[in-house]
């Protein structure tokens, strides 16, 4: 028998630029920052951490941001920053790009029209296939910096591909450094199919109420909330800590 055509990815990167850090999947234990405790227990946590890829800077940056205008250091001395490619890379882009696309290369760091806000580009290229778009967000349950927030933003890289892969920061402290390793993921992507963000899913219900008869639950509904909660009687409790994840687990295994 010949054996099965291998799906095609869902998700293509493109490592452009040389040192650029190659994606990395996601972390159950969010690179790990979860308790023990909610490592092993809880499933729901870890799933949530562990969907989509890492994307990290491609080098070292240091920013200052003076409530007005952002600082990048270069080479040990601070510039105003308004665009700035990654070293080498316009030549390196130009020596391989189309000639239509020559002198276009991706900008590194570029600040936009609304004071404290930088675009980083990752040094790669994404796209997805069919009908499947990406999610952009910070890493997932990892513990945030209090110097900058990142934007989260969903781009359809089915239509606009391969598309720059970038996000969008805000600068929330000044007059001081605010660094970003190159070791240390940035944000977190993440492919959604379009349907599930589109107004075709965006009705819902919301009833009114305990009993049937006012629309509210029905006695379906009773017994699958008895089949979720943990009793108070453990003689009478099925329910053991860590079902939940063990469940999920066989039901991931089973569908794979």
């Amino acid at each position: 028998m010949r054996p099965d055509k291998p799906s095609p990815s869902v998700v293509t990167f493109h490592r452009v630029y040389p040192d650029a850090v190659p994606v990395m999947r996601a972390d159950r234990s969010a690179l790990g920052t979860i308790p023990a405790a909610a490592h092993q227990y809880c499933e729901a946590l870890c799933s949530a951490s562990a969907f989509g890829w890492y994307v990290f800077p491609p080098t070292d940056i240091r920013l200052k941001w003076n409530g007005v205008d952002v600082f990048h250091e270069t080479d040990g001395a601070w510039e105003p920053l308004a665009s700035k490619h990654l070293p080498g890379f316009p030549g390196y882009w130009n020596d391989r790009c189309p000639e239509e696309l020559r002198d276009m290369a991706p900008p590194f760091l570029s600040s936009l029209f609304v004071p404290g806000i930088v675009q980083i580009w990752s040094g790669l290229l994404v796209g997805t296939e069919s009908d499947w778009s990406l999610l952009i967000r910070p890493p997932v349950n990892v513990p945030h910096s209090h110097l900058y927030c990142s934007y989260e933003g969903i781009i359809e890289t089915d239509r606009y591909k391969p598309a720059p892969l970038f996000t969008n920061i805000r600068l929330l402290a000044t007059d001081v450094v605010i660094e970003f390793s190159r070791f240390k993921p940035l944000f977190q992507v993440q492919p959604i199919a379009r349907r599930c963000y589109t107004d075709a899913i965006a009705n819902y219900e919301c009833r009114e109420g305990l009993a049937d008869t006012d629309g509210g639950m029905s006695p379906r509904d009773w017994d699958g909330y008895r089949r979720t909660i943990r009793t108070s009687d453990p003689a009478d409790d099925s329910h053991r800590p860590g079902s939940y994840a063990v469940g999920a687990r066989k039901r991931s295994k089973q569908e794979a």
